[in-house]
C-alpha cells in the first residue's frame, strides 16, 4: 500500500472537518460519507505531488466503499473566487476527475462540478479554500433511498 505522510493525512482530515466548524455547507447533493480536499496554487490547475497522493487515497477509499455499496458515487467540486476565474475552477475539478480515472475509477462514477465561492468578501481568512477541489464519496447518492 502506498504510504501517505501523517502530516498530509492529518491536514486533510482537519481541513475537511473544519469546513463544518466554519458553517460552510457541504456541496454534494446529500451529506458525504467521506470527503477530501485538494488545494491548488493561485492561478494553477496542475496537481501537486501531495494532491495526487490525496486523490490516490480517495480513489482507494472509493473502491473499498463501492465494493460494499454498489450505488456509491464520487463527487468532485471545484470552487472559484474573484481572483481565479470559473474556467480555472473547472480545469482544477477536471484535473482531479481525470486523476481519479487514472487511479482506476470508472468515469461513470465520477461527477465533476464547479461552484462560486461561498465565503463572504469581508472575511477572507481562509482564501486557500477558494482554490480547492472537494472530493466527496457517497454510499447512497439518491436522497431518500437507504442501501445496506
Amino acid at each position: 500500500m502506498q504510504k501517505i505522510s501523517p502530516l498530509l493525512l492529518m491536514t486533510t482530515v482537519i481541513l475537511t472537518a473544519s469546513t463544518g466548524a466554519f458553517g460552510m455547507p457541504q456541496r454534494a447533493p446529500i451529506s458525504p460519507d467521506l470527503s477530501f480536499s485538494v488545494f491548488f496554487d493561485r492561478g494553477g490547475a496542475t496537481l501537486s505531488k501531495e494532491g495526487r497522493e490525496i486523490v490516490s487515497v480517495a480513489a482507494k477509499r472509493f473502491t473499498a466503499t463501492q465494493s460494499r455499496y454498489p450505488a456509491a458515487q464520487i463527487f468532485v467540486n471545484g470552487e472559484t473566487n474573484d481572483q481565479d476565474g470559473t474556467s480555472l475552477s473547472i480545469e482544477r475539478a477536471q484535473a482531479v476527475g481525470d486523476e481519479l480515472v487514472r487511479d482506476g475509477i470508472q468515469r461513470k462514477f465520477v461527477r465533476v462540478d464547479q461552484q462560486p465561492s461561498i465565503h463572504s468578501e469581508p472575511v477572507r481568512l481562509l482564501e486557500a479554500l477558494d482554490r480547492r477541489v472537494s472530493i466527496s464519496i457517497q454510499k447512497n447518492p439518491v436522497p431518500g433511498r437507504i442501501i445496506g
